[in-house]
């Protein structure tokens, strides 16, 4: 299916205007971001889980067997990483991220579609240095071998969660940045 969708966009019809072209693809690659974000829901979804097991099962340790578990804190706490950080993108998606957008519709000359803009131009550069710096930290952290003091797992691959989520929401936010405008009503409608 995405073959098809990808030729589609490859070989334009005749005539077809660059302005049409740029849009086509703006499409395809957000239908494959929403493919992508039906995954990592699907992640965050199995996250929030395994760390409402990881929590239950520490309380009930520490509480009822007086034996804590010595790994279950740093797990849970890894856990809630990763599942905040995947989650970025979904809420961006779903436009479900608190806004300062009422700070920029004061602005009369930009209007509605220029304040969003400049919204989406602002996420997308705070989310690129986010997950560059997060990258730099990340590979920083695999190279001196650090690893977390109960799980003796490389610390790293709890650091890595920074930079993979704002990655993805650097994604979303450019897609919506170059897309169309949204509704009217100030809601987009977003194929999840």
């Amino acid at each position: 299916m995405v073959t098809r969708d990808a030729a589609a966009i490859a070989a334009p019809g005749a005539g077809q205007s660059a302005a049409g072209r740029w849009s086509r693809i703006v499409e395809f690659v957000d239908r494959l971001l929403g493919r992508l974000d039906r995954a990592v829901l699907a992640v965050a979804s199995a996250l929030f889980c395994a760390l409402v097991g990881v929590v239950i099962a520490a309380v009930f340790f520490r509480y009822v067997l007086n034996s804590s578990l010595l790994w279950g804190e740093e797990l849970a706490r890894y856990l809630a990483m990763w599942l905040v950080f995947l989650g970025l993108s979904c809420a961006h998606r779903r436009n479900e991220h608190v806004s300062v957008g009422s700070v920029l519709r004061r602005a009369p000359l930009l209007g509605a579609a220029g304040a969003r803009r400049i919204a989406e131009a602002v996420t997308v550069f705070f989310c690129a240095v986010v997950t560059l710096l997060g990258a730099e930290l990340t590979v920083l952290n695999f190279e001196r071998h650090q690893t977390s003091p109960a799980l003796q797992i490389p610390i790293a691959w709890a650091y890595l969660a920074i930079p993979v989520g704002f990655l993805l929401m650097t994604l979303q936010a450019l897609v919506r940045l170059v897309g169309p405008e949204p509704a009217v009503d100030g809601h987009e409608e977003v194929q999840p």
